[in-house]
């Protein structure tokens, strides 16, 4: 029964990869992952019929090492999807400072990926209904690109009516902690900025005032400094987990999640991939 279950595994595993190749394409990042997987089950598979065939050859550890392994691997697989799929909000903020959207994969000829253009659409719906919110659109120009993914997601908004002034673009990042990280710099700059200005105007009208208007001179300014901002991250809704642990390691304090909608044939590979991204971000110190 566990030969066929496992075979049965390794050929959705082998199928699920050809699909994914015929839909998006060979340069889906981490396709391969499959391959690797039913290539497991087939190897599992071979050796279950090699133990019952042969029990007397094989040691006992090598059977409860491999059952252990695969227990731990399905129960960690399991948590991870939890989490993922656990923090998905059910509704977006309202009225935020800004929202960062976290770019991705540009095509060749400069037009966006299904994932990409998802998000944006989602940006688009999220400022209709808020126009004062800023939008820090997030990505660098990585290999095969035409241009960076800030570019191409600025453009793409502008086409679709965004206004050019609620739009900023960071273009170092090349990961979602770069993006993050950098688009928190962004924010920074763009706030002392707002800051010295205001600092100024204020400046400038108490020189304008009577000097006989009493208790003038000793107004405070309106304390732009502390203004407590509202910053949301818009991206996939498998990535939306990820992304907000990763903002909370880098002390952004209380961030909101906006989820868009995924790619439904190619989501259980972006949400396996996702899982091993957060196991890969915690031993690597980014959670």
């Amino acid at each position: 029964m566990l030969i066929w279950v496992f075979t049965a595994a390794a050929l959705l595993c082998l199928v699920y990869y050809g699909i994914i190749v015929l839909y998006a394409g060979f340069g889906t990042s981490f396709a391969v992952l499959w391959l690797l997987i039913g290539g497991f089950f087939g190897a599992t598979a071979a050796g279950i019929h090699i133990y019952q065939k042969y029990p007397e050859r094989m040691p006992l550890w090598i059977p409860v090492s491999f059952v252990t392994l695969c227990a731990s691997g399905l129960l960690i697989l399991l948590v991870t999807q939890i989490l993922i799929f656990g923090r998905i909000p059910a509704t977006a903020e309202p009225s935020l400072d800004y929202v960062i959207v976290l770019g991705t994969k540009v095509k060749p000829d400069g037009s966006l990926s299904k994932t990409l253009k998802l998000r944006l659409d989602k940006a688009l719906e999220y400022t209709k209904e808020n126009p004062e919110t800023v939008l820090i659109l997030s990505g660098a120009k990585g290999d095969g690109e035409p241009c960076s993914e800030a570019e191409a997601m600025e453009r793409y908004l502008l086409e679709q009516g965004a206004e050019k002034e609620r739009l900023m673009r960071e273009e170092q990042s090349f990961s979602t902690v770069e993006n993050l990280a950098y688009s928190k710099i962004l924010i920074e700059n763009r706030e002392q900025q707002i800051l010295q200005e205001q600092k100024q105007k204020e400046e400038a009208e108490m020189l304008l005032r009577a000097p006989e208007e009493p208790g003038q001179s000793g107004k405070k300014t309106s304390g732009l400094s502390e203004r407590h901002l509202r910053i949301g991250i818009l991206t996939s809704n498998f990535h939306l987990c990820r992304a907000g642990m990763i903002a909370k390691h880098q002390d952004y304090g209380t961030v909101y999640g906006i989820a868009s909608e995924s790619d439904k044939v190619l989501l259980v590979h972006f949400s396996l991939r996702d899982g091993i991204a957060i196991l890969k971000d915690r031993l690597m110190g980014n959670l």
